[in-house]
């Protein structure tokens, strides 16, 4: 009995130490009230009189970017890899530069908050529809819905009683509140309520509403990829070839035809050099345990799970898994001039479709100027009709515009105010941004004017 209770004790020690796994950043800034926060996030610290700041990291799974703020003071960002945060402790230390006060910086008009949510608020997410702004605020488990004019004005404002991610527009022009479980769709009534209308799973979203991703020529453009399979399944292209198909709105044909396809030939061969790893590993544990090989002798089903035959192998199955399972590859489709362009932005290349849905072109997409801080990531205004690449420089924004005749973008104006935004769209020309103000424990909407 004495002997239990010890080892029960043991386990409750080692239970909290494990618990309060965490990691110590420090350091002398040289600077009083400077603020240290993680970016995207409400969490942080400030200097103390002489500089000195502490800030316990407790989520070490993740990178984190650190965002150091003050008055007066150029911002800084400095980047933790999740290697870094295995140590105990980090000491980040240096001179916060001053900031120079140039005649481009003074009356910079355009550089102002456009909205600011209330205290204890952040804003998770922001869209536009029908000359008006929809903006999900959240708190720690509820969120709330804000309608704004283009001048900021609020028109509506809904709570709710469970936690939103995000705000969707689909093809139908229906407004979604995506949940982690489940999804809300709502919209405006005549007197600019805020109404319910069904609430459905988000496996119901992932599956049926982002299939159609534009209308091009009285027909609907949808996107199927081609993983029907689990995650622990091998799949052609390992999952990440994206078929384009086309359907006559008018209901005239029996069912889609084909456009194009897209190969992330990047993710192609990372996986497929992992998938060769797991194999060598397979074959060898086969030799050495003399059991049968069920690749060679041709009887594998292509379930991952039966190779999973020692702790090695399955260790490796799951980094291939989750190299399945990475952020898809970005495919963007434009209506351009009575054409429709397919741009893959990491494969660099431009597929362009006639009106009668047959690929005229296929062509390379150019980053002319600032190629080392493209982000494969385009932006669209919808209003305008122009169409932004993004680029970061020094973990701030800048855009540039796309030239679908010539297929290139090249880096232009700055167009966030701060390190980071944890949204960034664009809309009506101009360039909306979404940060956290630690300071004052609230979300801000930032816009600049884009040319």
């Amino acid at each position: 009995m004495k002997n239990t209770l010890t080892l029960c004790f043991f386990l409750f020690i080692s239970t909290l130490l494990i618990a309060q796994t965490k990691t110590m950043v420090y350091g002398n800034l040289g600077v009083e009230n400077v603020n240290i926060s993680i970016v995207n996030t409400p969490y942080g610290t400030s200097t103390d009189a002489k500089g000195h700041y502490w800030l316990p990291i407790y989520d070490r799974s993740n990178q984190i970017n650190l965002y150091y703020s003050c008055i007066g003071y150029n911002d800084t960002v400095v980047s933790l890899s999740t290697k870094q945060l295995q140590r105990d402790s980090i000491n980040i230390s240096f001179r916060m530069r001053k900031m120079s006060y140039d005649l481009q910086e003074v009356g910079v008009s355009a550089y102002q908050d456009f909205y600011r949510s209330g205290t204890n608020r952040n804003i998770a997410d922001i869209a536009f529809m029908d000359n008006k702004i929809y903006l999900l605020g959240n708190r720690p488990k509820a969120s709330s819905m804000v309608v704004l004019d283009t001048d900021g004005i609020e028109l509506a404002r809904k709570d709710f009683d469970q936690l939103f991610e995000k705000l969707h527009i689909d093809a139908f022009n229906d407004l979604i509140l995506v949940g982690q479980d489940s999804c809300l769709q709502v919209y405006l009534d005549e007197k600019q309520g805020i109404l319910s209308v069904s609430t459905f799973s988000r496996e119901d979203f992932r599956n049926k509403l982002l299939k159609i991703v534009c209308e091009f020529n009285g027909a609907y453009i949808v996107k199927t990829i081609v993983h029907d399979r689990g995650l622990y399944w091998l799949k052609f292209n390992h999952g990440k070839s994206q078929d384009y198909l086309y359907m006559m709105k008018d209901g005239s044909m029996e069912k889609p035809q084909y456009l194009c396809s897209f190969i992330d030939t990047l993710g192609y061969r990372v996986c497929q050099s992992a998938w060769m790893n797991i194999q060598n590993e397979y074959h060898q544990a086969v030799t050495e345990e003399n059991g049968i090989d069920l690749i060679n002798e041709g009887i594998w089903d292509g379930n991952l799970v039966r190779l999973a035959e020692t702790p090695t192998l399955l260790g490796m199955i799951q980094r291939y898994c989750s190299m399945l399972a990475k952020k898809e590859y970005q495919i963007v489709p434009l209506i351009i001039n009575d054409r429709l362009q397919f741009v893959g932005l990491d494969n660099r290349e431009i597929v362009e479709i006639g009106q009668d849905f047959k690929v005229t072109e296929r062509r390379p997409l150019l980053v002319t100027s600032g190629e080392k801080f493209f982000r494969n990531e385009f932006l669209i205004d919808k209003t305008t009709g122009k169409v932004y690449g993004l680029f970061v420089d020094n973990g701030v924004y800048h855009v540039g515009l796309y030239d679908p005749e010539t297929g290139s973008v090249g880096i232009g104006q700055k167009a966030s105010k701060k390190i980071y935004p944890k949204v960034f769209m664009v809309h009506g020309g101009y360039a909306y941004s979404v940060f956290f103000d630690a300071g004052k424990n609230q979300g801000v909407l930032n816009r600049v004017r884009i040319e």
